[in-house]
């Protein structure tokens, strides 16, 4: 820094402007030192401490007195060539085991329009009562983690970021999550609109539409980064207990629409974020961006995370690829998880199986291209059952421990059903209803070994 010393026959004024001038210089320069990201070490998978310049430009400094993060508690390290989740406190393997909380109801959008949405921790809506009895009974049931949905209609502020009464909700969770030693998975399936919408919109909508305009131009990753940076230190700065966050999950289930801009497209070049310029008359072409940007978008998320929590531990979840094994026939979303399993610096992936829906649990393992992956844990974030597919839920009970069972030897690491209760949803089961006909079966303390029937 340079400060300009006062010349001869300077005034009392000038000297108190002087000494002003050294006194924010020196505040400026310990606020930086302060704010230095530590570097976290990891075994499973690489840890970039510097983003790459053209990522690194579209990121503003920020100089704030948010805490400094705490270790996470849950880390990965590899055993054998294996990928393993571990208790970083004391040392022990760690099995995933959990359910998904889900609440939904009506929801006001920024725009004053309706919708029908995941409101667990919307303000007016969330209940800390239920949620301390609900967290307690999954305690005692032997779960240890808990993935919840965050709400981009409800989350957002149509100019400053992140509403306050919605964090203080999400940190009041993580707070009970803490008192009952259960780990918490936040995901989502958009980032709000307002400031990450408007960081978003320069490259939205005539090459760029819906989730492609997320994952393919280098707006939507800076949205994205600038999103979960601002999460982070939201939490941080009202005091919660981000050591048991148990993952940062950067898509409920990632997909591309090939049915919008640029993948619609029958011609013309097109750049994207990874900085490669692909030609749209060309399938080959579309197949390597789309390849090559889901692994460059998933790496720089995780790289701009780690900037505000070194320890976090970053995951991307998927419902299941259309082939080879035929399934999901005429929808658009395109889901792409096999340069995510093995190309990616994801810590783990979170594959979405459900029995009953055409596929068995082999076709949906060659579906994902997982092709017998073990240093990458894997888990199954959301397995369960439509009600109309089994003949009783003491049908569905007995299906959902053979699956299990089945996916631990294809190297699935940790299990999260879907739902715990969610009544919300009555053509699904959820591990309650029935006086807990399917948590009966499951829980941890019914079955410690969940690779034994």
């Amino acid at each position: 820094m340079t400060i300009e010393i006062p010349k001869k026959g300077f005034d009392m004024e000038t000297i108190l402007k002087y000494f002003r001038r050294i006194a924010c210089s020196l505040i400026i320069a310990f606020l930086a030192a302060c704010n230095v990201p530590l570097e976290s070490p990891r075994v499973s998978t690489p840890t970039k401490n510097v983003l790459p310049a053209a990522t690194a430009a579209l990121q503003a400094p920020v100089m704030t007195n948010t805490p400094a993060p705490t270790e996470h508690h849950i880390g990965i390290r590899v055993t054998n060539e294996a990928g393993e989740f571990y208790d970083r406190q004391t040392g022990q393997k760690f099995v995933p085991r959990g359910m998904n909380y889900i609440r939904l109801a009506s929801q006001t959008k920024m725009d004053g329009s309706s919708t029908f949405g995941h409101s667990l921790f919307d303000p007016g809506k969330y209940d800390p009562a239920r949620v301390s009895q609900d967290l307690q009974k999954m305690h005692a049931d032997g779960y240890n983690v808990v993935r919840v949905f965050l709400s981009p209609d409800t989350m957002g502020t149509a100019t400053s970021g992140l509403s306050p009464a919605y964090m203080k909700n999400v940190a009041d969770f993580l707070q009970q999550a803490k008192q009952n030693q259960i780990y918490v998975m936040f995901t989502l399936d958009w980032i709000p609109g307002g400031k990450y919408g408007e960081i978003l919109s320069p490259d939205c909508c005539s090459t760029f539409a819906l989730m492609n305009a997320n994952f393919l131009p280098p707006a939507g990753l800076k949205a994205n980064q600038v999103f979960y940076q601002d999460f982070i230190r939201g939490l941080l700065g009202l005091n919660a207990p981000t050591d048991y966050i148990f993952s940062y999950q950067l898509r409920n289930e990632m997909f591309f629409d090939t049915d919008q801009p640029p993948l619609s497209f029958t011609s013309g070049m097109v750049k994207t974020a990874d900085g490669k310029t692909y030609d749209m008359s060309k399938p080959a072409d579309k197949d390597a961006m789309v390849e090559a940007n889901l692994v460059y978008w998933i790496d720089e998320m995780r790289a701009a995370i780690l900037e505000a929590d070194p320890t976090g531990l970053v995951s991307v979840g998927f419902f299941q690829p259309q082939k080879p094994n035929p399934t999901r026939v005429g929808d658009p979303r395109l889901a792409v998880t096999e340069p995510a399993i093995w190309q990616s610096t994801a810590d783990f992936i979170d594959l979405h199986a459900y029995p009953g829906f055409g596929l068995n649990l082999k076709q949906y393992v060659e579906n994902y291209g997982l092709n017998g992956m073990q240093a990458k844990p894997i888990i199954m974030g959301e397995f369960g059952g439509e009600i109309s597919r089994f003949s009783s839920i003491q049908a569905a009970a007995q299906t959902f421990i053979d699956w299990q069972v089945e996916s631990c030897k294809y190297g699935f690491d940790g299990w999260i059903f879907w739902t715990w209760d969610l009544s919300e949803q009555p053509d699904f089961f959820n591990a309650l209803m029935q006086d807990g006909a399917i948590n009966g079966v499951l829980a941890p303390v019914i079955r410690p070994d969940p690779c034994s029937p």
